[in-house]
């Protein structure tokens, strides 16, 4: 089933009614919105609306290439160290697990309404929009409770899980619950009827009812593009980094079919009449393969043959899509033309960060902070989880949290100005030689000093200026 296909299959009316009836619940998740996030799947798929072959309007996923990019300065360099105990070390473990897709999945939510990350009492499941909906929120529009479907087929059946997770009052306890209710059916378009979680093997260890006490947050985390959503105001959902610039993705797309379109068109065509064409085929005379026959009717010799020459217009093109790339560039929240189309290469790309870029400083670092926040709400539901499903001793949530560290690469460093600069600090005497080699040459710090050692006891030997001093 295709993802399109899946989204309106999974949030049907049916599937809509049975989570407010089953549930009690409100489901914060409008129609609008829904549309918008078949819409924001379309787009990145390659398939927006505006998608017309015939006409030559194709898509370039531009969308797509803005997330891989973003995502990749979002997640430079990243490293989570979590501190040197027993649940620290466990947590490290979940770490190291997200860190292995964090640009991927950070890509995924860049380009939708955001992206769920929820522990599964086994490692982390990444939920997409579509996925989940959302039934409580405070005033800040954080969602504090949330139902999450997870479907898969076994045998013959198609099976359903429902898993809600929310906060409840009894008198002046505030607990945590968590209730899980499974159903199959022969079909993928109904939620089915309902059973048990033992019939699917992988939620054979889930518990139908949870309830715990002191939990401060809710034991999933989301995280989205940190912009208003300004496409339907009254939703908790995000909205995708580009979602300020559909009508340029949408004129880049009719541009480059535009340009691809004379590019096509301008092969070198000879016109002659049909009657030459038949002599040659008559005598087998071969013609060139630039040669085209028409009917063309009467009149003088010289007008029988007609020369096909196109009219190209790439430097034009290049300036109207470079134009476009930089309305791009400013409404994504990047610096203009941090987006261009390098005439040379016909190839678009991300130009490099500079120190000046502010624009784009700001929007990595606003969209950096924003995924911190969740990975922090991520590993505090994962210690909730561990206190509940393991027998390490419990830890101080805020004693870990504090003593972990979350660091990112610097967008604006330059490999090969980093390299030159330490060379000079090595000819220089500020820093040790083997530093240098291990940092830029890939060899181990053991090696580096050892082979440094014997340059230097080499150069005593034949004397010289360390003899001299």
């Amino acid at each position: 089933m295709g993802i399109i296909s899946w989204i309106k299959a999974v949030w049907s009316k049916l599937f809509k009614k049975e989570i407010e009836e089953r549930f009690n619940a409100d489901i914060l998740l409008s129609s609008e919105m829904e549309n918008y996030i078949d819409k924001f799947y379309r787009i990145t798929s390659g398939h927006p609306d505006w998608e017309d072959v015939e006409d030559d309007i194709e898509s370039i996923n531009f969308a797509g290439f803005i997330d891989d990019v973003t995502a990749g300065l979002v997640t430079l360099d990243a490293k989570i160290k979590m501190p040197d105990t027993p649940r620290g070390k466990l947590l490290q473990e979940s770490a190291d697990y997200v860190l292995q897709v964090l640009h991927d999945k950070v890509s995924e939510a860049l380009g939708n309404a955001g992206l769920m990350f929820k522990p599964n009492g086994k490692n982390v499941d990444y939920v997409e929009p579509g996925n989940f909906a959302p039934t409580d929120v405070d005033s800040n529009g954080n969602i504090l409770g949330c139902v999450f479907q997870d479907q898969k087929k076994v045998g013959n059946y198609y099976y359903t899980r429902l898993e809600w997770h929310r906060f409840e009052n009894i008198g002046d306890i505030r607990l945590y619950r968590i209730t899980n209710y499974a159903y199959k059916s022969t079909g993928t378009m109904g939620i089915g009827k309902p059973c048990s979680l033992s019939e699917v093997p992988d939620w054979a260890y889930l518990e139908e009812d949870i309830v715990l006490q002191n939990v401060k947050k809710p034991l999933f985390s989301y995280f989205k593009n940190p912009a208003p959503n300004r496409l339907d105001r009254t939703s908790p959902l995000g909205v995708p980094i580009w979602h300020n610039c559909l009508k340029e993705l949408k004129d880049l797309d009719v541009a480059w079919g535009r340009k691809s379109g004379e590019v096509q068109d301008s092969k070198h065509i000879t016109f002659l009449p049909e009657s030459v064409i038949r002599y040659a085929d008559m005598h087998n005379i071969k013609l060139p393969r630039w040669v085209r026959g028409m009917q063309m009717g009467g009149g003088d010799g010289e007008n029988q043959i007609h020369e096909h020459v196109s009219t190209l217009l790439t430097a034009d093109r290049i300036a109207d899509i470079n134009s476009i790339l930089a309305m791009i560039s400013m409404k994504c929240g990047f610096s203009q033309g941090f987006f261009v189309l390098d005439e040379k290469t016909g190839m678009m790309t991300a130009t490099q960060v500079e120190a000046d870029d502010q624009e784009t400083i700001r929007t990595i670092k606003n969209i950096r902070d924003a995924l911190q926040s969740c990975l922090e709400d991520l590993f505090y539901a994962l210690n909730v989880f561990a206190d509940r499903y393991t027998t390490l001793p419990a830890e101080d949530w805020d004693s870990l949290i504090n003593e972990a560290t979350f660091d990112f690469g610097n967008i604006l460093y330059n490999y090969a100005e980093d390299k030159a600069s330490w060379y000079q600090y090595v000819n220089q005497g500020y820093v040790p030689a083997y530093i240098y080699f291990s940092n830029f040459e890939g060899m181990a710090e053991d090696e580096a000093k050892k082979m440094v050692a014997e340059a230097q006891a080499e150069q005593k030997k034949k004397g010289g200026l360390f003899d001299e001093e």
